[in-house]
């Protein structure tokens, strides 16, 4: 069974694997270090919070050194909304996995 990351709306939108996020089709989006949340080319799109990728005014943004994606995974296996929605008061960051982010604009945008 799959670890489902969720939209803030409810919705699976992926799973993770060895602390890394893929989408449903399991390609490889990001990985988990600590609480945030970075692509693998190393710039912060968010933090992980209850199962779900969000943007938190409190964070810490930085850039980490880029790093190999893993391989492609088989895809989740579908599955029907299970979550409760609770509005938690934070955005969604996960859109934000698959936008490319110029290194220099990426604090600008964690900062919003």
């Amino acid at each position: 069974m799959a670890m489902y990351v969720y939209s803030t709306d409810g919705e699976p939108v992926g799973f993770v694997f060895e602390m890394n996020i893929y989408d449903l089709e399991g390609t490889p989006l990001a990985r988990i270090i600590g609480s945030r949340v970075h692509r693998f080319d190393g710039t912060y799109v968010g933090e992980w919070y209850k199962d779900m990728v969000v943007r938190r005014p409190q964070s810490r943004p930085r850039i980490l050194p880029p790093v190999e994606p893993p391989q492609r995974r088989a895809p989740a296996a579908l599955s029907y909304r299970l979550r409760a929605v609770v509005d938690y008061g934070y955005p969604d960051a996960f859109p934000l996995l698959r936008q490319s982010v110029s290194h220099e604009g990426y604090l600008n945008q964690a900062a919003e």
